[in-house]
């Protein structure tokens, strides 16, 4: 295939968000159940038309001074994207898979296709370099049109995204920022973390994958109860986040405590903008007091409304200019800045633990297999850093952590997520 004949671009700008994840090399997998069978070499296909639908999926990121680059593999069709196997234990050939590294050294994106008697499930392996979750879950939404449209007309080939923005341009916009530079300031001092959740070293060479799901009425209680005190889902699981944590770390009465919340900036966008698969996600930070003896609606209200307050206030928004000012230091310089931050981190053991509630997916169907079950596995970090993602999807609420051991340890993540479950199961 040749790409050029299609208007791609050999090499593309990294953006500021690229760059500030680049040095984690950190991967978000995707897994999506069928109790169909889909077509595997229309699935074969799919996944190669999608690298130029989305361009920088088939890129490899080249690290230069003082701007790196993104980098068209030369030859895509040589390279392998997509594993299939027809294995008895489909369990453990999904969690190998996840486990792996890419295939090809510099790969974005990998696909593993498992199938069974059962029905096949679908795993996407992508870079967190060049996407968030939320481009995880675009991503997956184009390549089950591919997959349809190729199904329909063998000879389909998807428009190249070409113009579509990768960068903060919109959400600027979307706030009337035109010069975002201007309000940065350097000199703002950091609200460092206080806590942290149970980690034993830095080492994460052992990756383990906690779940658990939340289903069917348990899950419409969560729903209506968010509803009857009129505040999201988001922070019902920001309170039982909170609760779970206080009651696991026994922190101390009268102590403020963070949690971290993912803050997607697309959410800032009015109307649809020509958008890519990219990185454009910050956070913002939910902070309360630890206080004895109270109910689960009275955690609620407090933390429900100091996650309103930052959001009424755009609090993302100094990350997100601070980012683009970081982008324009040389590579070097900021990846010295990078290991000096996760040097910090490492010597105080804090940092605040973070909740990425990645919300409800839309029904998934490649061709005519409706995906049964969709849910999003966050990336390993390296303590004391922690992730809890959430996934909805089909009426199934998934509570999720990758995580390294030694660093951190099963029985904490498993008793964390028993404790989220008890808190939630209480409405």
């Amino acid at each position: 295939m040749n790409q050029n004949q299609y208007g791609i671009p050999q090499t593309l700008p990294v953006n500021a968000q690229d760059r500030l994840l680049s040095p984690m090399k950190a991967v978000i997998h995707v897994v999506v159940s069928f109790d169909q069978c889909l077509d595997t070499g229309i699935l074969q296909r799919a996944v190669r038309l999608s690298l130029d639908a989305e361009p920088v999926l088939g890129c490899h990121f080249v690290e230069e001074d003082p701007q790196p680059r993104w980098q068209r593999f030369d030859n895509l069709d040589e390279m392998q994207w997509l594993a299939n196997t027809s294995l008895d234990n489909q369990d453990e050939a999904v969690d190998q898979f996840i486990k792996n590294s890419f295939f090809h050294e510099g790969q974005q994106l990998n696909m593993g296709l498992f199938q069974s008697g059962g029905g096949d499930t679908l795993v996407v392996k992508i870079s967190h370099t060049c996407s968030d979750a939320s481009g995880l879950n675009d991503y997956l939404k184009l390549l089950a049109i591919i997959y349809t449209r190729l199904q329909e007309n063998p000879d389909y080939y998807p428009t190249p995204n070409i113009s579509g923005c990768r960068d903060q341009r919109h959400y600027f916009e979307a706030l009337g920022i035109s010069d975002p530079l201007a309000q940065y300031n350097p000199q703002a001092p950091p609200m460092l973390p206080n806590w942290a959740f149970p980690y034993y070293s830095g080492e994460t060479s052992q990756i383990k994958i906690a779940r658990q799901c939340i289903k069917n009425e348990a899950l419409d209680r969560i729903i209506s109860f968010a509803q009857d005190n009129n505040v999201s889902v988001t922070a019902v699981l920001l309170t039982a986040m909170f609760r779970s944590l206080f009651e696991m770390l026994k922190t101390p009465q009268g102590e403020e405590f963070t949690i971290g919340l993912t803050a997607n900036l697309r959410n800032k966008f009015s109307g649809t903008p020509d958008q890519a698969i990219c990185n454009l996600s910050l956070g913002i930070s939910p902070r309360i007091t630890c206080l004895a003896e109270e109910s689960f609606g009275e955690t609620l209200q407090r933390a429900s409304g100091a996650m309103e307050e930052l959001m009424r206030n755009n609090a993302e928004l100094a990350d997100a200019i601070a980012v683009e000012a970081w982008a324009k230091m040389d590579y070097s310089a900021f990846l010295a800045q990078t290991q000096a931050i996760l040097q910090w981190a490492a010597d105080s053991g804090k940092a605040n633990p973070l909740l990425s509630n990645i919300g409800v997916i839309s029904p998934i169907n490649f061709g005519h297999c409706q995906a049964t079950d969709v849910y999003l596995l966050t990336p390993v970090v390296i303590p004391p850093y922690f992730v809890l993602g959430v996934t909805t999807y089909n009426r199934t609420l998934t509570l999720q952590c990758t995580f390294g051991e030694p660093g951190h340890r099963k029985e904490d993540v498993e008793r964390f997520m028993d404790l989220m479950e008890q808190e939630l199961s209480t409405l």
